[in-house]
């Protein structure tokens, strides 16, 4: 593997994403150099490192041109390099932000409820007025 780089990008909404660049060279069985693949891994943050000249081992989608690999084996550190998993907290964030958006909801339609449905007068066992 070579021209490895790193960059940050930033989205409209603040956030950012770590995305790593880099080309894998590959030989044929003679040791003759093949097409180099170009390689992304987005991540909002990586475990585990990889640097230019360490044998790897992958698998990805294409897409564009460029092989998207979510993790890749370094054969040289024997270190899993992988993007790290906010998935589940972010689907819980969702669930919370969903129920809380239902809970005030519930709350707006049952005050409109008790809003129309109010006669204007005391209620039926409040004491009569002398």
């Amino acid at each position: 593997m070579n021209d490895f780089r790193t960059q940050r990008e930033q989205w409209g909404n603040g956030g950012s994403e770590e995305v790593w660049h880099f080309r894998l060279t590959r030989h044929d069985a003679d040791g003759n150099s093949l097409q180099p693949i170009p390689v992304e891994m987005r991540a909002l943050s990586f475990s585990g490192s990889v640097s230019n000249g360490d044998e790897v081992q992958l698998a990805g989608r294409w897409r564009d041109g460029t092989l998207r690999v979510d993790e890749l084996s370094n054969l040289t550190t024997h270190a899993r390099v992988h993007n790290k998993a906010y998935r589940g907290q972010l689907i819980l964030a969702r669930v919370l932000l969903i129920l809380i958006a239902l809970a005030v909801l519930i709350g707006i339609v049952s005050l409109v409820i008790s809003g129309l449905s109010d006669t204007g007068g005391p209620p039926a066992d409040w004491p009569p007025e002398p």
